[in-house]
């Protein structure tokens, strides 16, 4: 599998849209791996893991085939994570050609805003698909097994994060979150999967959370754990992102605190083939 991260910010971007903090006036002189844009990922360019605002920005900076990819698993509501607006221009008269259906995973938030959606736009998104996701549901999405878990985020939503399996390998996406909600964990540990690559939420950078979302010191007592359990081992690619200007550190620095304790930071259009 191939998993390539197309945003790596936190719902305000880097710089964020109305900021004059130090790490966004630097990301705007720097530019390059310091511009972070809302988080999204593409898997093998066929599963896409978000829908932002920054999708139509990361279709044309990076060039994966939008236009083809039939599965689309939502996090949860939040517009960082959902604009189903853009799902309008899927009609014919945007895109001039008929499309596969895509079809949408996610949560009942996320199915709400589908269907006002539809209410006022019904042929923009005629050629999509809901499907309402609980934890711990296993999904066949092509020749993709995925499995749905709680995160611990907005408690008005079953926030959810994934794991995707293809081909021998797996690896476990988990944005925006803090520690696994104790139901994850018992799952975790009586499945016994083995994630070749795991992808951990760092919004806060150097400072802890762990309610919300993680930041460094989060991200290495999650990595204990799932060493503990069996789920990760020393082969396991362990990598950072969704950051937030909050924590405090441009690509350099943050790049730094991670490898320093056996991390990758992610960067917008990064790629790593399992």
């Amino acid at each position: 599998m191939k998993l390539q991260y197309l945003g790596t910010g936190a719902a305000e971007g880097i710089p964020a849209l109305f900021c004059k903090c130090p790490v966004c006036v630097k990301a705007r002189k720097n530019g390059g791996r310091d511009i972070r844009t809302r988080s999204q990922a593409v898997v093998d360019g066929k599963i896409l893991l978000d829908f932002p605002p920054d999708t139509y920005a990361h279709y044309l900076n990076f060039g994966f085939d939008l236009p083809s990819i039939q599965h689309l698993f939502v996090t949860h509501s939040h517009s960082d994570h959902f604009y189903p607006d853009d799902l309008v221009l899927r009609h014919p008269g945007y895109g001039h050609q008929d499309f596969e259906t895509l079809h949408i995973y996610g949560n009942e938030k996320v199915e709400e805003l589908f269907y006002l959606l539809q209410l006022t736009q019904r042929e923009g998104i005629d050629n999509c698909r809901f499907h309402l996701v609980k934890p711990f549901d296993r999904i066949d999405a092509g020749a993709y097994h995925v499995t749905a878990f709680p995160a611990l985020h907005n408690r008005r939503e079953t926030c959810l994060f994934y794991s995707l399996e293809h081909e021998g390998k797996a690896l476990l996406y988990v944005h925006d979150s803090g520690d696994f909600p104790p139901a994850a964990w018992d799952y975790l540990a009586s499945a016994q999967p083995h994630f070749d690559l795991v992808s951990l939420d760092c919004t806060f950078v150097k400072y802890p959370d762990g309610k919300n979302h993680m930041g460094i010191p989060d991200n290495i007592k999650v990595r204990q754990r799932l060493f503990d359990i069996g789920a990760a081992d020393k082969n396991t690619v362990f990598v950072l992102n969704h950051f937030s200007h909050n924590g405090g550190c441009n690509y350099d620095e943050l790049s730094a605190l991670a490898e320093k304790e056996g991390f990758l930071a992610a960067w917008d259009g990064m790629e790593i083939t399992l």
